[in-house]
Parts: C-alpha cells; sequence; structure tokens
C-alpha cells in the first residue's frame, strides 16, 4: 500500500472520531470532591469544639467532685479515640486537596478511601457511646441522689422503664449516626460511583 492509497483512505474515514467522554467525566467528578471537601471543612472544627465542650459536662451538670475521676478517665479515652479518628480525617481532606481529576486510577482512589472514611466515621460515632452512657448514668444517678433516693429504691416497673429508654436512645443514636453520615457523605459517594461506572461502560 502506496502513501496515496493511505491517504484516500484516512480521507475516506469519518473525521468526526468520538472521543470518549471518560476526561468529561473525570472533570465532572472535582464537583463532587468539592462538595466533599466543603463538608469536612465545616464539620472538622465543629467537632474538636464538641469535643473540648464535652470537657466540661461535670460543671455543667454539678457532678460532685468524688465523680470527677470516673468522668475525666471516661474522656481521656474518648479523647484519644477521638484523636486517632480526627487524624485519618484530616489526612482523607488533604488527599482530596491533591486530586487533580486526571486518572480514572485517582479517583477509584478517592472513592474507596471516601467510603473507609464513612466506615470510619461510623466506627467512631459507635466508640463514644460508652463515654455517653456513662455521662448519663452519672447525671441519673446525681439526680436521684439529690431527691434522697437510690437505685435500689426505684420501683421495679420504673426500673425497666430506665432500661428501655436507654435502650431506646442507644439505638436511636446509633441510627442517626448511620443516616448523619450518608445525609453529609453518601450522595457524594454514589455520584462518584455512577461516573466511574459510566466510565467503564
Amino acid at each position: 500500500m502506496n502513501l496515496d492509497q493511505l491517504k484516500e483512505q484516512w480521507n475516506n474515514e469519518d473525521s468526526n472520531v468520538h472521543i470518549p467522554d471518560a476526561i468529561e467525566q473525570l472533570k465532572e467528578s472535582k464537583h463532587p470532591i468539592e462538595k466533599i471537601q466543603k463538608s469536612m471543612k465545616k464539620e472538622f472544627p465543629a467537632q474538636i469544639l464538641a469535643i473540648i465542650l464535652i470537657g466540661f459536662f461535670p460543671l455543667q451538670f454539678k457532678f460532685p467532685s468524688s465523680q470527677y475521676i470516673i468522668y475525666y478517665i471516661s474522656y481521656t479515652m474518648m479523647v484519644v479515640i477521638s484523636s486517632y479518628y480526627l487524624f485519618g480525617f484530616y489526612k482523607f481532606y488533604k488527599q482530596t486537596e491533591l486530586y487533580t481529576g486526571n486518572t480514572k486510577n485517582s479517583l477509584w482512589k478517592i472513592y474507596h478511601e471516601l467510603r473507609l472514611n464513612m466506615e470510619r466515621y461510623q466506627s467512631f460515632g459507635f466508640l463514644l457511646l460508652p463515654h455517653f452512657l456513662i455521662t448519663i448514668g452519672l447525671f441519673i444517678y446525681n439526680t436521684l441522689e439529690k431527691k434522697g433516693k437510690d437505685l435500689t429504691e426505684l420501683a421495679t416497673h420504673t426500673q425497666i422503664y430506665l432500661i428501655i429508654a436507654v435502650l431506646i436512645g442507644t439505638l436511636s443514636l446509633l441510627v442517626s449516626i448511620v443516616l448523619w453520615t450518608k445525609y453529609f457523605y453518601g450522595a457524594h459517594a454514589k455520584q462518584l460511583e455512577n461516573i466511574l461506572n459510566e466510565i467503564d461502560e
């Protein structure tokens, strides 16, 4: 095949070659990532502030000084767990800043990191439950003590109601953590997943 034939064949082919939308889709993926960054920017300082304010609960609820040791041992454990989570949160935020949207692999990495951080976010919320249960327990104990009562003096049905209330409160908190995670990050994760699926197709 000589040069003229090659030239003729080239001219006969459709010059409007369809370029896949993958590049455009990768650029679009920057949009949900920017939304994730905005959510994280709002949430990070709010979480740090909340952890600091929780440290003042004994003063706010007027716990006796003899109970401070119980509360602050639990609070210290919560701070250690929170520090680990917040460090991971910060690292993920830095990863999203480095994302340029020019390769599918980097988008997959961000997507998987987002899913991992959503799981970590939920686990973090679940790990805070023991501290809040201790706080509620101390609050109930002190409230009864001020009235000159004791847990053992409560009627059986009152104790059952109290246990049911704690169970319902715990379940409500667990459900709210899951829903909160989905509300803040679920939609963005789904959007990234859809873009990746379209690229694969």
